[in-house]
């Protein structure tokens, strides 16, 4: 059996590693200074082989096994002593159910607890596809008020002895001796020693349960029947009602289930009723498997869909309650709803899903990282090197130290509207190496042997697309940031007219997906034509410029001529930051370097 290992964060995910020892060899040798994670369940040879022929498990919906069930506590916004205190009442609750304490690892997080039990205690079905609805169903029947999304079809948890980035902790095996009479600050300074009772491991509690907890196990998968005889409300939301009446229909079937599935989530209805309803809807016309993960896709990722959605406009009818003011989505909020939400920005671990610009451009400590949610505009006249730019920053190079931080990299989608797929990737490798494209050309196959994993993060589509297009490939993908390079080149919706009203339609579009999916969204724009003729350029140079600052959380200016490889980029809008301004310099191998003093784009500066 197998399991899937992610080193450095959960998007690293892709690499099959045999269950045994040779794990924890790997967490001694590479572990001390980076998080490695593991999937919450395990495979046979099926999974193995669709590795070999995708790449990846992301759409893998073949059996599944588990053999230790992780049981997450986290933290939130409780005490550090009533975070342990919960972690021992599930302790407690397991053994008074009947789970011998050999079979029971606590271990502390670095932030909160997870209880890692051997899954024998609740005896699962083997190698089956339901497998993650029936242990996420199992355990909420048990502890209704933990957090279940790791045990969804894709759940991943941090390994033990591995470093907790946010707190600079260990994830540490606890004694149960240890769990009942250490205090929680002794047990985070414990956390603090990387080696300390490092041979235990979750291993260790394997094979110990038998089937203890085995008449908590929930089985059934829900279904409903079908009632004709109900008078069906109206007046409330009909671009949903419509879709969900009509049925799947081909060719927008997966669009139709994550709007519905977004509608009942925003509404209340828990995950299971909505995968209930949505699979009586199917009616077998997609594979339930396919069904389940749009469901967990929707309610994980927080999905939504306002009026001014393409597929709900169509849908739209006059005798909706929204349909005067388009305010369906508009929501509002109290100061404890704000509260809880700023807390989370200010604690959540965002490794793999930001892009930290002061690092990029070796600024030390001015404040300017990009988040999840954020539509980025970078703006300049043809030939000021703005997809080079995005380049540099997809591939994560530090233009002061003129090196590549590979653990920087985030999941990119990089829609290049204008350069072909080869001449992408001739570039990115000239990026990765820091060689001309003659170099390059006269060893290819050597440099992306060696820099492969380098380049695995992006991938790239040359065919202009629509709003809904890019939508589709983000929700299939799931990037963590998307390149539009460039604008001017998302095709419109048909009737769209001007240059003014098409950037704008596009922008905001652009960056409504980037709130409702949560991700990163770098857009490049153009000059418009009366700034192409002059050197100097500000906040509203771009074609549409109203539309990109007011849509835009951040907009960069490129500034500079083709025939000159000094270049100026200045931060203009930074709507939660710093501004900055710093000289760059374009090298043959498209590395977009800081200059120096003494180089003759002058002195680069920070403005606060």
């Amino acid at each position: 059996m197998y399991c899937e290992i992610a080193i450095g964060g959960p998007h690293n995910r892709g690499l099959l590693m045999e269950l045994g020892r040779d794990i924890h060899e790997y967490i001694h040798n590479e572990g001390e200074t980076m998080p490695i994670y593991r999937s919450t369940y395990v495979y046979d040879d099926e999974a193995v082989e669709y590795v070999k022929a995708n790449g990846t498990l992301k759409n893998f919906f073949g059996s599944r096994s588990i053999d230790v069930v992780p049981i997450d506590i986290d933290r939130k916004d409780n005490s550090d002593e009533h975070t342990l205190d919960i972690a021992r009442s599930i302790v407690m609750d397991l053994v008074d159910m009947g789970a011998p304490e050999e079979a029971i690892m606590p271990m502390f997080s670095g932030t909160g607890y997870h209880i890692i039990v051997d899954a024998g205690i609740f005896t699962f079905p083997a190698k089956s596809k339901d497998l993650p609805f029936i242990v996420k169903r199992t355990i909420l029947g048990i502890w209704d008020d933990l957090d279940a999304s790791i045990y969804s079809r894709t759940g991943i948890y941090r390994l033990e002895h591995t470093l907790n980035q946010k707190s600079s902790l260990y994830k540490i095996p606890l004694t149960h001796s240890e769990l009942n009479n250490m205090a929680a600050e002794s047990i985070k300074e414990y956390a603090r020693t990387r080696f300390t009772n490092l041979e235990m491991n979750h291993l260790d509690i394997i094979g110990e349960g038998n089937g203890e907890l085995k008449s908590h196990v929930t089985t059934n998968i829900p279904s409903v029947r079908a009632f004709t005889n109900v008078t069906e409300p109206r007046n409330v939301v009909p671009c949903v009602q419509e879709m969900y009446s009509q049925g799947p229909e081909h060719g927008q079937r997966n669009d139709y289930i994550l709007r519905i599935a977004s509608h009942f989530r925003r509404n209340g209805i828990h995950s299971d009723a909505t995968k209930a309803a949505l699979l009586w809807w199917n009616k077998n016309s997609m594979k339930e498997e396919i069904v389940l993960d749009k469901v967990e896709s929707v309610y994980n990722r927080g999905y939504k869909y306002s009026c001014h959605d393409p597929l709900m406009e169509k849908h739209c009818k006059p005798r909706c309650i929204y349909y005067k003011h388009k305010d369906y989505l508009v929501e509002t909020y109290s100061a404890r709803d704000m509260q809880e939400e700023l807390e989370y920005r200010l604690t959540a671990d965002f490794t793999g899903r930001k892009i930290d610009l002061a690092k990029l451009f070796g600024l030390g400590n001015v404040d300017t990282v990009i988040y999840p949610g954020e539509l980025v505009t970078i703006c300049g006249p043809t030939g000021s090197n703005k997809t080079t730019l995005a380049q540099n920053i997809a591939l994560a190079y530090h233009a002061l130290e003129d090196v590549i931080a590979k653990d920087e990299q985030i999941s990119t989608l990089y829609l290049s509207l204008e350069l072909s797929s080869w001449m992408m990737h001739r570039r990115n490798l000239q990026i990765l190496t820091g060689q001309s494209k003659e170099q390059i050309g006269r060893n290819v196959k050597e440099m992306f042997k060696f820099h492969k994993n380098e380049l695995d993060h992006i991938v790239v589509q040359t065919v202009a697309p629509t709003i809904n297009q890019i939508a589709d490939k983000i929700r299939e993908l799931q990037p963590a940031c998307v390149i539009v390079d460039y604008i001017d080149l998302v095709e419109p919706p048909k009737g769209m007219r001007g240059e003014y009203e098409t950037i704008r339609y596009i922008c905001h579009q652009l960056s409504s997906l980037a709130v409702n999916l949560d991700i990163i969204i770098i857009q490049i724009s153009q000059t418009s034509r009366e700034y192409s003729r002059t050197e100097i350029l500000d906040l509203y140079s771009g074609k549409g410029s109203g539309a990109i600052e007011n849509a835009s959380r951040k907009v960069m200016i490129l500034q500079g001529n083709a025939k000159s490889p000094y270049k100026t980029i200045k931060l203009l809008k930074n709507s939660d930051g710093d501004l900055w301004e710093i000289d760059l310099k374009w090298q043959p191998s498209f590395r977009m370097r800081r200059t120096y003093d003494g180089d003759n784009a002058g002195d680069s500066q920070a403005v606060t």
